[in-house]
């Protein structure tokens, strides 16, 4: 949607003329209100009437014409600007473009500055759009901006008018990043200073609203939303709005709510939504309707595209009937007859879905509409001919759309030569689908027939759907949207991964390295930033930032405390950064040099969770395989069954575990190493995989070491050494919960006194177990070992919490903002692995928001386990870390050892809950006790002075023989 001029305006044929008379005379005087006057008609050009505006520019051109004003020559030039905007609102674009090539071959104008011409180039950038030429159109819009930012006073109106459409433009493009930031420029320009272009500024927060819940950015569009209802209601306070502007923005307020409850699938608030818009159609003047029919229509295709999400086809349809109902133009024909298409797809009823889909891209292409949406009809269409059998017929499809997509000849055999430089760079999700969509029929096509062409084709369309994703991904937190599309793409390449002749080795390392490259960036960022960003501060510099920090966070602050406490973090942060810190080099990750640095005896085992199917990816020193598991349904459906039979102390787990590892782990079990290091990914998180039961009846625990991680790039990643912390062994806390709604944890206690007398660690038991306490230890200690409550909130993982003493939260909020240099964290507490699932972050727990803070491994619990076999596990956990045992290896013993010393508590419920998440490696000091150190120490100094005594009596006296 673009902010234009209204109406059509009738110009007097000799209007070009006139205009070439004025600008060849000789222009010597200048009028001091001449600023004003243009500034005036080109404000009024997008409000006034057409029959105003032609007799304002009337009056105008016959005063310059009696010479009683005269204009400059960049003066010239912005009125010639205006007079291109009525020749473009004319439909006679042609003229306008006339006249600015008239313009430039004129000696005296060449002489102007370059950005003189910013008006010039803007309306030709809109003489372009109209013309639906919209390469020239944007290269047109960029240039005006250029020019525009050269000024001293440029026209901020005009500029956001130029950077919005540009925006628009780049859409149409499918530059979505870029059309975004357009957007965003136009958005500041207007709230800053334009409050009072009310249709400008709908619009193009119309434009945002759309093109962030289009990215999936729901969070950014409801604080958009909340300034687009904030901004209605005081326009209609502050403002004398006509009743028919007033209505204008209440119906584009209401469409972008639509927009926004369809999209995160709220059907009652997009219901109410919808009653209010018909009120106000239904009681408006009949002026007010003809003009805005169109919103109500997509309104009803949002509530109509929700109905069909949630697979209640039905109720789809007759929303689309509702919307058939209204006037509608040839574009939206258009687009009720795709939606119908689109719901029949989804229902499976493909004769009908193909029926609809072929009479709305006839209308289409009658009309003349162009962009990304006869390009998605005419893929629907092939994939429906395949569906129905009709191959050839769906081939040809397939051929036409790539060769219309792309402006040049594209046969069956030049898809497997595409690259994405063929795409011009486009990168939105409406193109991302198509190439997804012809890559899943084409493979249909190749596995059906055994034809390598096709699946060559297949693989290439998903590889360059892949590149234009990592344009499209912003590197910041996925979105629901972004991880639909992109577990797409990876279901597309490891579907074809093991194809007879498809793939050479170099291709596989490739593709690995794509898929990598597309994962979600956000977590790996805040890793990064935590375990580099300090490594050359003191521990006292991060336990005073680590604090006030904390105290920030916790709110309900007054205004000079919350002051004074910024100040301070800031003054803080200012001498970190001054100190000499190390410098961390963030390379691109290299799927070779990590396989190449793996231990001979360690299988590291990814599994990636796609849009239908598991995969699992397999990866030794020497040897590297994917394999193609199972449906992700059936997998979901066994886990929760196992989940579900930690509750119940009998035999029940047996049949879900014994499924669970012939479906995820029984393909390559022969393949596996004594050490796994598991990568899971989606609900497989929730399942302790040394608990799974093989074919012999054994626990995977009885036959393998293993751990669980983050990433590759993580595991690869070496931590710095931060040689300013001399850190003790391990601090452990056991909080009372006396006179607070917490139960009291029945063993913690004895767990915490008994755990640090074996390791002479610290104790904080009681009221001495606090969160003060607990965050100024982060610095000081290798090990935290926390023996409390956890509490998880399904609703908003991020107000999950430790609980101290007294009650006092620690929210998972804050650990993500404080720097927690340790070297494991055990959390001794219920539940404190799980968490909520995050699109392409994974499992967003305590664990994990550890892990971002800076702690180097943890290690956690699945479920609820019974105290006192808590007590027993970590202690013996404790005995293999500090006989210097690699975690890994000292938690599977402990877990071993249970089994053992244990046999009528073999129930993975006891003994299998706690895991290992990140460096395995053993503490480097973790043998060395204060009294070691002190043994060490003076062992050192009687050797030293017993070697100078001996010297000393076997020296020789002078002259003794």
């Amino acid at each position: 949607m673009i902010a234009k001029s209204k109406g059509n305006f009738s110009l007097i044929i000799g209007y070009l003329l006139v205009l070439f008379g004025f600008l060849l005379f000789p222009i010597l005087s200048w009028a001091q209100n001449n600023d004003s006057l243009l500034r005036r008609l080109e404000k009024q050009q997008f409000e006034n009437s057409p029959e105003q505006l032609l007799s304002q520019l009337q009056q105008v051109d016959e005063a310059l014409l009696n010479r009683k004003i005269t204009f400059s020559l960049p003066e010239n030039i912005r009125f010639a600007a205006i007079k291109m905007a009525y020749f473009n609102s004319n439909g006679e674009g042609d003229k306008g473009l006339l006249l600015a090539d008239s313009l430039q071959n004129i000696p005296e104008y060449k002489t102007l500055p370059e950005e003189a011409w910013a008006s010039i180039y803007f309306q030709k950038g809109d003489i372009y759009l109209y013309q639906e030429k919209m390469l020239e159109s944007s290269r047109n819009y960029a240039r005006a901006i250029q020019l525009y930012e050269l000024q001293a006073k440029p026209n901020f109106s005009e500029l956001a008018l130029c950077h919005n459409n540009l925006g628009y433009v780049q859409d149409i493009l499918g530059f979505q990043n870029r059309s975004k930031q357009s957007y965003y420029r136009a958005f500041e320009i207007w709230k800053t200073s334009h409050l009072d272009e009310f249709s400008n500024i709908s619009t193009v927060l119309n434009n945002l609203i759309f093109a962030e819940i289009e990215y999936g950015n729901y969070t950014a569009a409801e604080e958009l939303l909340a300034f687009f209802q904030r901004y209605v209601t005081e326009t209609k306070k502050s403002f004398g709005l006509s009743e028919i502007e007033e209505l204008d923005l209440e119906m584009k307020l209401l469409l972008n709510f639509s927009r926004f409850y369809g999209a995160t699938k709220n059907d009652r608030q997009l219901d109410r939504i919808l009653i209010q818009a018909e009120a106000i159609i239904r009681h408006a003047p009949r002026d007010f309707f003809e003009e805005q029919w169109g919103v109500m229509a997509a309104i009803y295709e949002e509530a109509g595209f929700l109905q069909k999400e949630m697979k209640n086809f039905q109720a789809a349809v007759g929303y689309y009937e509702r919307m058939k109902s209204l006037p509608l133009s040839g574009f939206f024909q258009m687009k009720y007859l795709a939606n119908q298409a689109i719901v029949y797809y989804d229902a499976g009823e493909n004769q009908k879905s193909l029926d609809y889909a072929q009479k709305s891209l006839s209308l289409l292409e009658r009309y003349g509409f162009g962009g990304s949406s006869g390009f998605s009809l005419q893929v629907l269409q092939a994939d429906l001919l395949n569906r129905l059998g009709e191959e050839g017929k769906s081939m040809e499809m397939l051929e036409k759309m790539l060769s219309d997509l792309l402006q040049k000849p594209i046969n069956r055999k030049g898809i497997a030569e595409l690259t994405y430089s063929d795409f011009k760079q486009l990168n939105n999700e409406r193109y991302l689908t198509i190439l997804i969509k012809s890559g899943q029929i084409l493979m249909r096509m190749g596995k059906k027939n055994s034809n390598l062409q096709d699946l060559s084709s297949s693989l290439n369309l998903f590889q360059v759907a892949g590149e234009m994703f990592q344009e499209y991904y912003l590197k910041g937190s996925y979105t629901q949207s972004l991880e639909e599309i992109n577990k797409q793409i990876q279901e597309g390449i490891f579907s074809l991964w093991n194809e007879n002749g498809l793939l050479t080795s170099e291709k596989k390392i490739r593709l690995l390295e794509l898929v990598e490259r597309n994962d979600s960036q956000q977590g790996w960022k805040k890793f990064l930033s935590k375990n580099e960003e300090f490594l050359g501060s003191t521990s006292e510099f991060l336990k005073e930032l680590n604090l006030k920090t904390i105290e920030l966070n916790q709110g309900q602050l007054s205004q000079g405390r919350e002051k004074s406490l910024r100040e301070e973090l800031h003054q803080i942060e200012k001498r970190i950064q001054e100190e000499e810190a190390y410098r961390f080099y963030n390379r691109p990750f290299d799927i070779l040099s990590f396989q190449r640095d793996l231990p001979p005896n360690l299988s590291v085992l990814k599994y990636l969770v796609t849009e239908k199917q598991i995969f699992a990816l397999l990866i030794h020193q020497n040897d590297l395989q994917v394999y193609s598991l199972a449906p992700v349904e059936m997998v979901n459906s066994w886990v929760e069954e196992f989940r579900n039979s930690m509750v119940r102390l009998d035999d029940s787990y047996r049949s879900p575990a014994a499924t669970l590892y012939r479906l995820l782990v029984s393909p390559f079990a022969e393949s596996l190493r004594e050490e796994i290091y598991i990568l899971p990914d989606d609900r497989l998180h929730g399942i302790p995989f040394e608990a799974l039961i093989d074919e012999k009846g054994d626990f995977l625990v009885q036959n393998h070491f293993m751990s669980y991680q983050q990433s590759f790039r993580e595991m690869a990643y070496e931590s710095p050494k931060n040689d300013r912390f001399g850190a003790d062994f391990l601090v452990a806390f056991a909080p009372d919960y006396q006179g607070t709604g917490y139960q009291a944890i029945k063993n913690n206690l004895e767990e915490v006194v008994n755990l640090t007398g074996l390791v002479d660690g610290k104790a904080m038991i009681g009221q001495h177990a606090n969160k003060t306490a607990f965050i100024n230890s982060l610095t000081d200690y290798q090990i935290h070992h926390l023996a409390m409550h956890a509490e998880q909130n399904p609703v908003n993982y991020e107000e999950s919490a430790l609980i101290f003493s007294g009650g006092d939260k620690l929210l998972l909020r804050d650990l993500y903002q404080v720097n927690f240099p340790s070297e494991l964290v055990v959390l001794s507490a219920c539940q404190t692995g799980m968490g909520k699932l995050m699109p392409g972050e994974g499992l967003m727990s305590l664990s994990k928001a550890l892990n971002l803070a800076g702690v180097k491994s943890t290690v956690y619990s699945l479920w609820a386990i019974p105290d006192k076999e808590t007590a027993e596990v970590m202690l013996n956990f404790y005995r293999g870390i500090k006989a210097g045992k690699p975690k890994h290896i000292a938690l599977i013993h402990a877990k071993r050892q249970f089994i053992q010393e244990n046999p009528l508590k073999n129930h993975p419920l006891f003994w299998s809950g706690f895991v290992l998440n990140g460096k395995t490696d053993p503490l480097s000091s973790s043998w060395w006790s204060k009294e070691a150190k002190f043994a060490m120490v003076f062992g050192c100094l009687g050797l030293v002075l017993g070697w100078i005594i001996f010297l000393r009596k076997s020296r020789k006296r002078p002259g003794s023989l």
